[in-house]
């Protein structure tokens, strides 16, 4: 259930509105909200008890590396999220977890795998699904930190990378974000067959063999 915000900001969605849309969702079996760590708590216990079905919370950890982690603004810590996902164990409630790839001021050569520990930390939180998200740019600021040296925009062969590295996360199942895949550079020999080979690994969950390419591969 999309809001474009946090779910439980009385400022994104009234209070007044809660039933109407715990009423409408009655008829499915689960519900995902997106919240920000710091919002979830007794607003998110009454919407997961006025739904029939049960309730999963989306958080953005996003990284883990200290220094990206501060750049990007989102006003997160590992102890604010550390609570919040105490606290949704605690309630019963699911957890699924953003992460990126490529965040700003995280050196290239170690994207994936800062990438990869950031999907470790989220499992062991207890996040059952975790989403790899690359970074893509077009809002001008990713742009203004590509030309100051502090981005680089993420590959295809990179995304594959991380994806591999995270399928034993257990316990979590862990799925790369096709959105606008097409923007990930690689060349265009290879890329039907990547894109096709993570969407498979998406649904299943496996490993599958590796694309080869001599213009993509590291």
């Amino acid at each position: 259930m999309y809001n474009a915000s946090n779910f439980f900001d009385h400022r994104a969605v009234p209070p007044e509105d809660i039933p109407a849309l715990a009423e409408l969702s009655r008829r499915f079996a689960a519900v995902t909200v997106e919240a920000h760590a710091s919002m979830i708590g007794p607003p998110t216990l009454e919407f997961a008890r006025l739904i029939a079905g049960r309730l999963e919370v989306a958080v953005g950890l996003e990284t883990i590396h200290p220094v990206a982690a501060g750049h990007l603004n989102k006003h997160m810590d590992l102890e604010r999220f550390d609570r919040a996902t105490e606290f949704l164990a605690e309630h019963d409630i699911d957890l699924r977890v953003f992460v990126l790839l490529g965040a700003p001021y995280i050196d290239r050569e170690e994207s994936v795998e800062w990438t990869v520990r950031t999907a470790e930390y989220a499992a062991r939180r207890g996040a059952a699904a975790i989403a790899l998200i690359p970074v893509r740019g077009g809002n001008g600021e990713l742009e203004r930190l590509a030309g100051l040296g502090h981005f680089t925009a993420p590959t295809l062969v990179q995304l594959e990378q991380a994806l591999d590295a995270c399928l034993g996360v257990a316990p979590a199942a862990v799925a790369a974000d096709l959105w606008d895949v097409d923007r990930l550079v690689a060349c265009a020999e290879c890329r039907p067959g990547r894109v096709e080979r993570l969407r498979r690994m998406n649904l299943t969950g496996r490993g599958e063999p590796l694309v080869t390419c001599s213009d993509c591969d590291p």
